[in-house]
């Protein structure tokens, strides 16, 4: 595409996305025998790369170094991923691994850990504590990554769609969505349309999708408040073939 790295960057920027994603899955698969492969992701990544350490500038005075080294360790096992959007999930992944060496988990009182962090529903729900004890105090954001991950294991809906919904939350709170409009502002028009911008979905597919997603989950969280509704719900969605098909 280009006659020397440098000029590589430059070109992703003009690029279609079905071009920019082939460049990128190529890279992606050299990664496991190529280091300068993995030289070359990272060049394109370190534009994301800077708005991950910015983001997460007040946890360290040597985030920049951090988020650099991580960012490497995370390209070059980018042979690894099959998500169509490799760049988003590594730049996500290496958030994610910077933070947790800060100590920031899902127990942080803080947005993008609430967030970002709920791709991975397995971590996020190990941090739900003592639950021998009645009294024992279940963080806000641990509930609901149990309860996306109950609600992905029963059918109502796809792991896709948990991420998309989390990204929508993160967005709504960046523009300062209302609570009163767009199923609590995750579908007003400004926190769809950024979110649309690392997605190659139109904004209204994507408001469609999340619609179609809540309408499940409120429907699985109704069949949830007794184990008859559940089993019956259960017995009604084995194949999963209503989830995604909106």
């Amino acid at each position: 595409m280009v006659d020397d790295l440098a000029d590589l960057r430059e070109w992703t920027r003009q690029a279609d996305v079905a071009n920019k994603a082939a460049v990128l899955r190529t890279l992606a698969t050299l990664t496991a025998t190529d280091r300068s492969a993995v030289a070359a992701l990272v060049w394109l990544l370190i534009p994301g790369g800077c708005r991950v350490a910015e983001a997460l500038s007040d946890l360290s005075p040597d985030i920049d170094a951090l988020v650099a080294s991580e960012l490497w360790l995370q390209a070059a096992q980018a042979h690894r991923l099959r998500t169509p959007w490799l760049a988003r999930a590594l730049l996500n992944a290496t958030r994610r691994e910077v933070a947790a060496s800060l100590g920031v988990g899902s127990r942080a009182d803080r947005h993008w850990a609430r967030v970002l962090l709920a791709d991975d529903l397995t971590t996020l729900a190990s941090g739900a504590g003592d639950r021998e004890s009645p009294e024992a105090e279940v963080a806000p954001e641990v509930e609901l990554g149990e309860f996306f991950d109950e609600a992905v294991r029963d059918h109502a809906i796809a792991e896709d769609e948990v991420r998309l919904l989390c990204e929508l939350a993160a967005s709504a709170e960046t523009v300062g969505a209302p609570l009163h409009r767009g199923r609590l502002g995750l579908t007003t028009p400004a926190a769809v349309e950024l979110v649309a911008h690392d997605h190659p979905e139109a904004a209204r597919t994507l408001r469609r999708r999340a619609a179609h997603a809540l309408d499940r989950l409120k429907t699985y969280a109704a069949a949830c408040t007794d184990d008859i509704s559940l089993d019956r719900w259960r017995a009604d969605h084995q194949g999963g073939d209503e989830v995604g098909a909106a």
